[in-house]
């Protein structure tokens, strides 16, 4: 942010800064908060400042927040698909998941996906998806005709 202000402070809402974290802000001009956050200041519907612990208010005009990011998956978890530490399923490099032709994309799987991302991982999903039912179909049709069964055809040439 210090590159498109002249006034940016930074709030660790009371997790620990390392010593290079806080000297490289230092140097950049940027004001470290210590302490946890605990409010706004908002008055006729502007941010005013920033309440932190003990009551102290730090005046702002404008706030950055870091999203937390979770992931949208308690259907794919009921179906029993594995999830990684955090919860967000796992796919392999096409989407398919731990449970045979149940495939995943986007903000189930990926903490960065945002839509251009979560829509080719979809793309790219549904491509595997095809070829799947596709394979299916195939070896379906080679069974038939081995057993001597009729197999449909959709054009006659």
């Amino acid at each position: 942010m210090r590159q498109w202000a002249d006034d940016v402070v930074y709030f660790t809402n009371g997790s620990p800064l390392a010593a290079d974290q806080r000297e490289q802000l230092i140097a950049r001009a940027v004001g470290v908060v210590d302490g946890k956050v605990i409010g706004l200041d908002i008055r006729d519907d502007q941010l005013c400042g920033v309440v932190v612990d003990g009551g102290g208010v730090v005046r702002r005009q404008a706030l950055f927040v870091a999203p937390i990011f979770l992931p949208n998956s308690d259907l794919l978890v009921k179906l029993g698909c594995k999830v990684d530490e955090n919860g967000w399923v796992l796919v392999d490099k096409t989407g398919l998941t731990s449970v045979v032709g149940v495939y995943a994309a986007g903000n189930a799987v990926n903490p960065r996906a945002q839509l251009i991302t979560a829509a080719g991982e979809g793309s790219a999903a549904a491509i595997a998806l095809n070829n799947d039912l596709v394979e299916e179909d195939v070896r379906d049709a080679v069974n038939l005709f081995r057993l001597g069964m009729p197999v449909p055809t959709l054009h006659t040439l």
